[in-house]
């Protein structure tokens, strides 16, 4: 017999707690969201190099905007919507440094750089990595949110900001996107 445990009230009691500069109540929170953060911010945004600094940004708004919270939603939800928005921030502001290095690189530094990215591509034994690497940020993140965390997808699109056809439309395309993916890599 599996035992759930419901921890939407323990997280709620927690952000009432952090409402009233409850530093100690911030602490279990990080504590306890650290670990499916780190994941899911490492799926959306796959980048290991800003975890910590992507989760310290969420839990700062959660630390600022704890007041804001209204229990329309599960604690969680509230938080992973924070995290989505600032692994697409980070998505956005890598993207900017990106494009801006890239165009002081001459041709021969563009060649070997791209070299040694398909050269760490090849290198990661984790087979998932590179089929979740190929899909949008949106679609990876409707594969973190329903598989990896558990939410429906009614709350997934609270939590995006989107209607919830929106949610399974992406979840069909990358769905078929990683089959097709995985089918040719077995190959």
């Amino acid at each position: 017999m599996e035992i759930t445990v419901d921890y939407s009230k323990r997280d709620a009691a927690l952000i009432a707690r952090i409402c009233k500069a409850d530093q100690k109540a911030l602490e279990m929170l990080y504590k306890h969201y650290y670990n499916q953060l780190g994941r899911f911010v490492t799926r959306v945004t796959i980048r290991e190099d800003i975890i910590d600094e992507v989760i310290n940004d969420v839990m700062y708004v959660v630390w600022e905007k704890a007041n804001t919270y209204d229990n329309n939603c599960k604690p969680s939800t509230w938080i992973f919507g924070i995290a989505y928005n600032k692994a697409r921030q980070a998505v956005r502001d890598s993207s900017r440094l990106k494009e801006e290095s890239l165009n002081e690189l001459d041709e021969d530094n563009l060649l070997f750089e791209e070299f040694n990215d398909n050269l760490k591509k090849l290198e990661i034994t984790d087979w998932i990595k590179p089929a979740l690497a190929a899909l949008t940020a949106d679609q990876r993140t409707v594969i973190e949110l329903t598989y990896f965390q558990g939410l429906p997808y009614n709350e997934i699109a609270v939590l995006m900001n989107c209607p919830e056809n929106t949610v399974k439309t992406r979840m069909h395309h990358a769905r078929k996107k990683l089959a097709t993916i995985l089918i040719n890599a077995s190959n």
